[in-house]
This record gives C-alpha cells, structure tokens and sequence, in this order.
C-alpha cells in the first residue's frame, strides 16, 4: 500500500517540476546534519515530515484540473440508484408502476451488496434490475399484470424446459415458484403479488425453491428511486417523449458508469434508442453528418453514432427503433447534454 502511494506522489512531483527529481542530495544533507545535530534529531524528522505533508498538499491543490482522477473504490451501494423524494413505493400506488421512466417504485439494496454490475430498467409497463456477480445473476421484474411479465424476454440463460409450478408465499403473500435447469445450476422462478394490482417476479440462480423464495421476500416495494443517466436529450421529434430509461452501474477502474439510454416515441409506434457507453479509448471518426453541435456518422444503415468525451453515442432507428427518419435521429442527438461528473449518479 505504501510503495503504490510513494510511487503516485513521486509522480506528481516530477510532473510538477518538469523532470526527475533526485533525492540524493537531500539525503546526504539530511545525514550530515543528523551527525552534528543528534540530540535534535528526532525533532528535525518531524518538522521534515510535517514540511513534506504541506509540500505535497500544495502540489495537489494547484494539480490542473483536467487531469484525469484515479477512481476510488466502488462499492456496493454505489450500484444503487438515488432515492426519489415524494414519489411512493410499488404497494402504495400500483396504478404508477411502469408509467414514468424517471422512476423505480421499489428497493433492492439487500440484493445488490453481491453484485458487481446491476441494469434498471423503467418504462413501458414495466420496472426491472438486473445484478450480476461473481457467484450468480439474478433479475427482479415488476408489472402491473402477469400478461406484461410473460412479453419480457428471458435474460438469465437455462435449458428452456421448466418443471411444474408449486405455490410459495413471499412474506406472507401468494405465488408460484418454478425452476429450469442450466447445466449443474437451476433458475429459479418465483412469481408472486406484493399487493392487489401489482405482480413481481425474480429469476434467479439459486440451490433450491426456500433460497429463491427467501432472496425474493428481501425485495421492497414502499420506496422508490430515480432511474438516471449522465445525459439530457433537449431536443425530441414533434410530438415525441420520453418512453423508457435504462442504465447499467458497475464497478471497475473507470468508476460506476457503464452505459446508459433513453428511449424516445410519440403516440403513432414510432421510437428510437439513444445510448451512450463509457469508452475511454475510443477514438472518434470524422462524420459528415451535422447533429447541433457534434459531426455524427453512420454505422450501417440505421444507426447513427459520434463521440462525446469519454463516452461513444449511438441512435438506433431501427432494432431498437422503428418509424423515425436519419433527420429525426440527427435532431435527437443534437440536443444531447452530458452530465460533468460520471461518477455522482445522485447529479444526474
């Protein structure tokens, strides 16, 4: 730990002075005057110490601020998303579940601690997350009603052949667990009705039915959260809006921000994806296409992509879209606004 943390500050210091900096001669005169001046020894180590202290606070006050910081250690709450005041969890109102992209009605913090990466999902009739980690993947899903859940495609791999259903309660409350096999693992299935009008199911790996039906009851649906992403859209097609918000936070090198979207569409099907993903060395190709500020390019026929900072921006009009024009998708991303700060979720 402190050969790191001498090696950083001996780093700064040389880019501080402009070239290497030789201790050798400080050493020397350090030795020469502990032998005239021994009795005082001790005392000239601690003034030294505390003389360097000062010295290197002063060299990381005036360090340029354009400087890339080294990312302190993510930890698990940082993969969870800001609280949102004033809005009610999953069991007061489930009339709002899936209405508003900006919005998670539930809480999952006992399950994220083992994650590494977690993806929330909001928008379109349905609310979700995603956890990943060294020892197993789970996703939680909820909706206003069994028939959304059933068009949510399977994300958690298995064989494809699930086994009976059996009735569980989570926390007191009815549902159905069922599990399919995946290799020498199982994926649980627990589906369940936290309260009237209101349905949660959660895909997990897990060794049986009791360890699914437990890591179920550690859900919470009497908070919210905010689903964010580090970028505003401040320009929409005529009559276009906000559909669904995505992002996935993880922990790495480059701190918490993985990749982020927004889905845009109007009232006649059309929609289209913006997404933006950390890629820090990314290197951008020119484009001959003018979106507001940025020169965007194509990437095959129906995406259109450009670099902004760290992170590379793609519009999908089609896959992930339908309907709307290379213009549309121009106009989308030329109102594109990046947050300052990747790393602060709660600013975005």
């Amino acid at each position: 730990m402190s050969g790191d943390l001498d090696q950083r500050l001996a780093t700064m210091l040389q880019h501080q002075a402009g070239g290497d900096v030789d201790p050798a001669p400080i050493v020397r005169h350090a030795r020469h005057r502990g032998r005239r001046l021994r009795r005082r020894r001790r005392g000239l180590v601690a003034a030294g110490a505390a003389a360097a202290c000062a010295a290197l606070a002063v060299v990381v006050m005036v360090a340029p601020l354009d400087r890339t910081p080294v990312a302190a250690p993510v930890t698990p709450i940082a993969l969870v998303l800001p609280d949102a005041p004033g809005q009610p969890g999953a069991v007061a109102r489930p009339d709002l579940v899936g209405t508003d992209p900006g919005v998670m009605h539930f809480v999952t913090d006992a399950l994220v601690h083992d994650a590494v990466s977690a993806t929330w999902t909001a928008g379109r009739g349905v609310e979700s997350v995603e956890l990943r980690g060294p020892t197993g993947q789970a996703r939680l899903m909820l909706a206003r009603s069994t028939e959304m859940l059933d068009e949510q495609q399977q994300t958690l791999g298995s064989e494809g052949r699930p086994r009976q259903h059996s009735d569980v309660r989570v926390e007191g409350h009815p549902g159905v667990a069922w599990f399919d096999a995946a290799g020498d693992r199982q994926l649980w299935f627990v589906r369940w009705q936290p309260a009237d009008g209101l349905w949660a199911q959660l895909d997990i790996y897990a060794a049986g039915r009791d360890e699914a039906t437990a890591a179920a009851g550690r859900v919470r649906f009497d908070g919210a959260q905010r689903c964010v992403v580090p970028f505003r859209l401040q320009t929409l097609p005529s009559g276009g809006r906000l559909l669904a918000c995505s992002v996935t936070l993880g922990r790495s090198e480059h701190g918490v921000f993985t990749s982020g979207s927004l889905v845009v569409g109007d009232g006649s099907g059309r929609w289209l994806t913006v997404r933006a993903q950390l890629a820090p060395d990314y290197e951008a190709k020119a484009g001959d296409l003018v979106a507001g500020p940025y020169r965007a390019r194509r990437q095959g026929g129906d995406v259109l992509e450009m670099g902004v900072g760290p992170c590379v921006v793609e519009a999908f009009l089609e896959g992930w879209g339908r309907g709307y024009t290379e213009s549309d998708g121009l106009t989308v991303l030329g109102g594109y606004q990046p947050a300052h700060d990747l790393g602060r979720p709660a600013m975005w």
